[in-house]
């Protein structure tokens, strides 16, 4: 019987054979033919898909739907995505409904299945959260096909953009279950391999090891092609979304990426929406090229002016840094100006590889002009690079400049607090202009290093140069203090006591007198996991902090919305605790346990608190959680 039913299907085969048309059919009967060869890339297991980026943070309107368009042009079997579809940060579930609904009258144009992967435009919050989970089920999940598995996660999974104990347990099981795949693409949006994900995506990693892989994400708006694990891994560049679309050398462009799973893994390609560029269009070496491009195109300048309340001349000092070992054109060209005669409005020159180039124009005035009176400094500039393999690698803009002593903020010292004394560094590129400095309002001296300053007091600094032209002066006070006394603590245990508050505050309130709705321990900062509703509520932690020696320790705050920190009955971090423009305060503390005290308010929107550390002396921030902390 085994031999009847196996001759059947012989001949099953034989009579498809027979009536099948065959592929390829030619009336050349010559020796030589008019092609290369008959190798078709036909493999019926090999297919095309399409990636769509991020749409919005900063939407652009008509990109994305003119991508889908395009899309169906192309007919590829499915699309998948790296989130951000819709503008999200909020609450109100009617808002969410109308943003969900106009993409998926886009996507609904789309002739082939379309994969949604959530964002965190997409997932802003709980509501949201449970919107998504309404209307697509799974924030994460996994599927095959044509023996290629594809994983799709939510680096939303908590309010840091991270992963959860439990998805990487899912991802983990997906792979351990899809051991014998040809290929595996595990797509995100956020390029968590780049974030501290406390070693959760180094085991999705390690668990990898030995297959053949690639990881996709979004969320930075700008294109880059990595080599990692000896796999590609990709940020994708935008659809849609906010982009200086700088060009293709500066990842800043939009596209769809097009993957043709072929014989020996993907081959992928970016299909600008104007233009089709190879999947490495940035990469490594061209960001080392792009980088110093950006950072010039900032045009690092000073302008210096005479004593006095009226201008009659200045000089405008521009600093161009080349690290590369490419020459760096720079092309300057001023606008007449009617008021002020300019020495040289046309600038042509050369950063030679790994050098600095000075740009100085002298600018003046037939009369002295009150300040207010005048008229912009306008200019055309234009960087470039001379490489043959990356053609037209440039920038190009127009800047604007106010005529008045240029204002600095050149003093490098992230304390403002000294024990007995300190150095106040005063760091800049302007290395050929003289630096003049005061300490409480003395007379101002010429200084070639750094300040050394023994008590409380105000430093001031400006630039001039040989021709008596200055720069406004930059002010910071330095307070001396001492090392706070550590407080006994018996049979500490780990976390902080909490109370939870709701409320509609226009700022911190006196939790003192507000009334607590629930209370608790809390072994780290996840403040939505405290929560009893999306918007309007406040936290109040209070407990110990332990450092490990005497020590300056400075602390950062990243909190939306609002946070004071204080250690010892002390304000050392809120909104107005500003160095340099962030949320950032020192404290000196012995070594031991030392009273703490944290005060967060919710408004509108996202709810995040991270605390960051460093003691004096290291580079490198901390986020504190779990460790110091104790009741």
């Amino acid at each position: 019987m085994k031999r009847i039913y196996l001759l059947l299907a012989i001949f099953s085969i034989f009579l498809s054979a027979c009536h099948s048309p065959k592929v390829f059919v030619t009336d050349v009967t010559t020796e030589k033919k008019p092609w290369t060869n008959l190798d078709f890339n036909n493999n019926p297991d090999n297919f095309q898909f399409a990636i769509v980026s991020d749409r919005n943070g900063g939407s652009r309107p008509g990109v994305f739907e003119d991508a889908v368009r395009k899309v169906n042009l192309l007919q590829p079997e499915f699309v998948l995505s790296v989130g951000d579809l819709i503008s999200g940060y909020t609450t109100d579930t009617t808002v969410i409904s109308k943003q969900w609904n106009e993409i998926n009258g886009t996507l609904s144009e789309l002739k082939m299945p379309f994969f949604y992967l959530p964002g965190n435009h997409d997932i802003t919050n709980k509501v949201m959260e449970k919107e998504w989970e309404k209307r697509y089920g799974s924030r994460y999940y996994s599927f095959t096909y044509k023996n290629t598995l594809f994983i799709i996660l939510d680096s939303n999974d908590d309010d840091d953009f991270n992963l959860t104990r439990k998805q990487t347990d899912f991802v983990l099981k997906a792979l351990k279950d899809n051991s014998q795949v040809r290929w595996t693409f595990v797509l995100m949006h956020h390029p968590i391999w780049t974030y501290n994900t406390d070693g959760r995506f180094e085991e999705i990693e390690a668990a990898m090891k030995g297959r053949k892989f690639t990881v996709i994400a979004g969320h930075e708006h700008h294109y880059h092609q990595e080599t990692r694990n000896e796999s590609n891994y990709y940020i994708l560049s935008t659809t849609g979304a906010g982009s200086a679309l700088r060009g293709n050398y500066f990842g800043e462009f939009d596209h769809v990426s097009w993957v043709t799973m072929a014989d020996n893994g993907p081959v992928m390609a970016n299909l600008r929406l104007d233009g089709i560029l190879p999947h490495d269009i940035s990469n490594e070496k061209t960001n080392e090229l792009a980088q110093p491009l950006i950072e010039n195109a900032r045009l690092n300048n000073l302008l210096l002016c005479n004593k006095g309340n009226q201008f009659t001349n200045g000089t405008l000092y521009l600093s161009f840094k080349n690290p590369t070992k490419s020459k760096l054109n720079i092309k300057i060209n001023f606008f007449h100006h009617h008021q002020l005669q300019i020495t040289n409005p046309t600038i042509q020159l050369i950063a030679e590889p790994e050098s600095q180039q000075f740009v100085e124009v002298p600018i003046s005035s037939a009369k002295p002009l009150d300040y207010t009176a005048i008229d912009l400094l306008l200019f055309d500039w234009q960087l470039n690079y001379d490489i043959p393999e990356y053609k037209d690698f440039a920038l190009r803009g127009k800047y604007q400049i106010a005529v008045k002593p240029g204002k600095t903020e050149f003093i490098d010292k992230e304390f403002n607090s000294f024990i007995d004394q300190t150095t106040v560094p005063f760091v800049h590129s302007f290395t050929n202009l003289e630096t003049w400095a005061s300490i409480n309002n003395a007379e101002y001296q010429k200084y070639s290093k750094p300040l050394e300053i023994k008590n409380t007091g105000t430093v001031s600094f400006y630039l001039k140069n040989k021709k008596d032209e200055y720069t406004a002066a930059e002010s910071r006070t330095f307070e001396e203090t001492s090392l706070l006394k550590a407080t006994e603590l018996n049979a500490p245990k780990e976390g902080l006591e909490y109370k939870y508050y709701e409320g509609d505050w226009a700022e911190i309130p006196d939790f003192s007198k507000q009334e607590a709705k629930a209370k608790g321990v809390a072994k780290d900062f996840i403040v939505t996991d405290l929560a009893k509703r999306g918007d309007n509520w406040g936290l109040a932690y209070n407990g110990y902090i332990k450092v490990e020696s005497d020590n300056f320790y400075l602390f950062r705050i990243k909190a939306d919305d609002a946070c004071r920190f204080y250690i010892d009955n002390k304000l050392v971090v809120d909104e107005k605790t500003l160095i340099k423009g962030e949320n950032m305060g020192a404290i000196a503390l012995k070594k031991g346990f030392h009273p703490v005290k944290i005060e967060f308010v919710k408004k509108i929107g996202d709810a995040r608190l991270r605390i960051y550390s460093k003691a004096e002396g290291e580079e490198d921030w901390k986020q504190i959680e779990k460790g110091p902390f104790f009741y």
